[in-house]
């Protein structure tokens, strides 16, 4: 039968490991692990890279948005109330996007499916896919189909959760990001 090791041989060992634990470094700060603003983006400024659509170009934020405020409307193909409010996103960005950019993402959708929604849809915004939900959970995205209002210097301004209707969605835009839309 081996002999069973004496606590008091144990001990030293112990403090070694102790002392190894204890003298690691701290976590950095998370302001460490965000990069300096960029002129016009706010330090609280969301950020999220997002692909391009069906080949398309990537949108990341908030690098991307131009000194104009974004619309960006989650969506996908399987989602009937998404397919109810896409005309109405189209028919309010022809008349906002000279002032206001719109984005729609489309969330862990099959490409297929989502090339022939929005060639049902006639949507002609720019679009961003999201095929593994990464960037949808970064913005806090828990269900479909979900409307981000997000300011000129890269701040979430609002959040609408549902299907909107022209008039909601001018109303929200005004409502958000202070942008009359005809």
């Amino acid at each position: 039968m081996p002999a069973r090791p004496r606590p008091l041989t144990l001990l030293p060992a112990l403090a070694v490991l102790l002392t190894a634990c204890a003298t690691t470094s701290a976590p950095p700060r998370r302001d460490a692990e965000r990069p300096p603003a960029a002129p016009g983006v706010a330090a609280n400024a969301v950020r999220v890279q997002m692909e391009g659509f069906a080949g398309g170009p990537g949108f990341r934020l908030p690098d991307d948005l131009r000194g104009r405020p974004l619309v960006l409307n989650v969506w996908a193909s399987w989602c009937g109330p998404c397919r109810k409010e896409m005309p109405a996103f189209q028919t309010v960005w022809l008349h906002a996007k000279d002032k206001v950019g719109f984005l729609g993402l489309d969330e862990t959708d099959e490409l297929g499916a989502a090339r022939r929604f929005v060639a049902e849809t006639r949507v002609t915004y720019p679009l961003a896919a999201d095929p593994h939900g990464q960037a949808a959970a970064r913005l806090g995205v828990v269900g479909l189909p979900v409307t981000l209002f997000i300011s000129a210097d890269g701040v979430l301004r609002g959040r609408r959760v549902g299907a909107m209707e022209a008039q909601d969605l001018r109303a929200a835009i005004r409502t958000y990001l202070k942008v009359t839309v005809p």
